[in-house]
């Protein structure tokens, strides 16, 4: 009997199958960092992608009051990065993107404060990348559909025949078309493009950041009966969003 127990004993700590091959079994408290790149969800706008960046991997760091750093990294994808066991207290976070040697893309590393994580009270900070600490020029794809009151076009009363759109990025007016032909510089009435369409307007090459759009609606006697202005965002790259902007009916 001495012997199966000595047996069990190994097997359960410090054996082939042991679970905790450092001796330290304790569970422990979680502090999960979260980070996402231009999210603007007050503009529409989710989040661009790692891809946009050539973001590859993520490094954060967790600075204590007496300034020790616990760091740790991840793959940009998997948008968190989680630390087990700090001790208790405030940690000041400090988030770097990084291509694909291992070097920093940002000037300096985006901020932020967490609490660290008990077993019982996991904590977690997100940490968002703004859109203007990004080096360089970026421009992007503007992908969008208009609905008037939740509907499409043709079945507002009175109809809208036309529409006229205005886009200024970073507060200027963009003299750039859509895929379907129509100038977004204000200037430029065409058919209002329907809600139920395959594929929505798009414009390439757009520039990147805050932005707002004026989207105008005309009936059939040209008369222009709803307008509204949209506060947005134009994100970098191809694959952006699209986003849907519902015109009021007054």
């Amino acid at each position: 009997m001495r012997k199966l127990i000595l047996l069990v004993l190994v097997a359960a700590c410090g054996g082939v199958d042991d679970p905790c091959p450092t001796d330290d079994c304790e569970l422990k408290g979680r502090t999960v960092i979260k980070w996402t790149f231009n999210a603007y969800p007050e503009r529409g706008f989710p989040m661009d992608s790692c891809v946009d960046f050539g973001v590859h991997k993520v490094a954060v760091d967790l600075v204590d009051i007496n300034g020790l750093a616990t760091s740790g990294q991840d793959d940009c994808g998997a948008a968190q990065a989680t630390f087990s066991g700090l001790a208790p207290g405030d940690y000041d976070v400090y988030v770097m993107p990084l291509d694909a040697a291992g070097n920093p893309i940002l000037a300096f590393p985006r901020t932020g404060k967490v609490t660290a994580g008990t077993l019982q009270v996991p904590q977690e900070a997100t940490i968002n990348v703004p859109w203007d600490a990004w080096p360089g020029t970026h421009t992007g794809t503007f992908l969008f559909r208009i609905s008037w009151g939740g509907l499409s076009c043709e079945a507002v009363l009175p109809e809208i025949k036309n529409q006229v759109l205005t886009l200024a990025v970073n507060g200027v007016v963009q003299n750039i078309m859509t895929d379907d032909g129509q100038m977004l510089n204000g200037a430029d009435k065409k058919p209002c493009k329907r809600l139920t369409d395959n594929f929505p307007q798009s414009a390439l090459n757009a520039p990147f950041g805050p932005a707002t759009l004026l989207i105008e609606g005309y009936d059939e006697t040209d008369m222009m009966k709803f307008s509204k202005q949209f506060d947005t965002f134009v994100g970098a790259g191809i694959t952006n969003p699209t986003l849907t902007f519902d015109v009021p009916l007054m």
